[in-house]
């Protein structure tokens, strides 16, 4: 036995790329998670709210002062603020001051505020609306109007019809692409290994045009065994959850296909990174892991740390999300999801390639 232990530890010791799937790709996803969960940046503390003075009076400004407090502010026109909420999703909700708002309060007259809000965007919605309540109760001392009720508060959804969505449509979507990124990433490398440890790929390597045919099927059912099981755990959402499935079914069909296309790819990738079958256990998890976080599977990127906002869009997840976001929480149609659906499919066709260059040229080398 104790043979057979020292046998075991040198062979794992002497293999380094197992040694750093093992233990520096884990700490690298613990990392980037407890960034996502726990991060305390100080830089990042301040959401933006942008404002649209139409009053420039008095007690807009005072409002504006007293935002600027808790929030970067920048002061912009209707149609800028509406990008930015719209189209952009650099910010969660827009404040409009209205024209008449110093003098209506000044004559005791009641006005209306709006807010130009993206629901999809959710706990930073509510925190806008937290610091709408929290500056009342700071310009109470200043004779705030909302303390007098001569301020109403108008929500306006500019991506949507609904004013709310609900926490599981927020996070069913996520957690259904992550499901799916581990039952297709390790199915597919490891099934790519087996095929190798039992002779198959050898002897199809030197058969004309077996390898490709063997890897086109193999892909393929991988494919659609991810879309059902994609369209499934979504099906049981709507059903069990009430999860909306946005307006376009054949939308919905698109980016379904493309991500997990995508997803096919990355396992491809992580066989043929992969010396071994085992290799595939810890580099495969931290695939699935990294990309999860990154991409917004557990949790909105608008909560995530600066630095890692700013890499999200190189992870093919970051676009499953947005789609899905566009799609569900957005009741976009065809039209929003034709970016993020041609951005996985590029990006699908890209990761495919290199995984499959890899697989080859590391099995003939053996």
């Amino acid at each position: 036995m104790w043979s057979v232990f020292l046998k075991d530890l040198r062979i794992f010791l002497r293999d380094r790329s197992a040694l750093l799937f093992s233990l520096v790709m884990p700490i690298l996803v613990i990392t980037v998670i407890a960034e996502g969960l726990l991060h305390d940046d100080k830089d990042n503390l301040h959401i933006v709210v942008p404002v649209v003075n139409e009053d420039m009076g008095p007690v807009a400004g005072t409002f504006v002062k007293l935002l600027r407090e808790r929030a970067d502010v920048p002061e912009v026109t209707r149609s800028e603020a509406e990008a930015m909420v719209r189209d952009r999703h650099e910010a969660a909700a827009a404040i409009v001051f209205p024209s008449k708002l110093s003098k209506q309060y000044l004559q005791g007259k009641s006005t209306e505020i709006e807010l130009l809000t993206d629901p999809a965007a959710g706990s930073d919605v509510q925190a806008v609306k937290v610091l709408l309540l929290l500056m009342d109760k700071e310009a109470a001392s200043l004779a705030d109007p909302f303390a007098e009720d001569k301020i109403t508060l108008h929500e306006q959804n500019l991506t949507g019809n609904r004013l709310e969505v609900t926490a599981f449509e927020q996070r069913v979507p996520g957690f259904a692409l992550m499901f799916v990124l581990l039952a297709v990433v390790f199915g597919t490398s490891m099934s790519m290994h087996d095929e190798r440890d039992a002779g198959t790929i050898a002897r199809l390597l030197v058969a004309p045009g077996g390898f490709t045919r063997v890897l086109l099927g193999k892909l393929a059912a991988r494919l659609v065994v991810g879309i059902a099981q994609m369209l499934i755990l979504l099906g049981w959402g709507h059903w069990m959850f009430k999860v909306s499935l946005g307006t376009s079914p054949a939308g919905l069909l698109l980016l379904t296909t493309a991500s997990v296309f995508a997803v096919v790819a990355a396992g491809m990738l992580v066989a043929g990174l992969a010396k071994s079958r085992e290799q595939t256990l810890p580099l495969g998890l931290s695939f699935v892991m990294g990309l999860s976080a990154i991409g917004g599977c557990w949790w909105p990127q608008s909560m995530q740390p600066e630095w890692m906002s700013r890499i999200a869009p190189a992870f093919f997840t970051s676009w499953a999300m947005r789609g899905l976001n566009d799609l569900i929480l957005r009741e976009g149609g065809l039209a929003a999801i034709a970016l993020p659906s041609a951005v996985l499919l590029a990006y699908g066709a890209a990761t495919m390639l290199a995984g499959v260059h890899l697989f080859r040229v590391r099995h003939s080398a053996r």
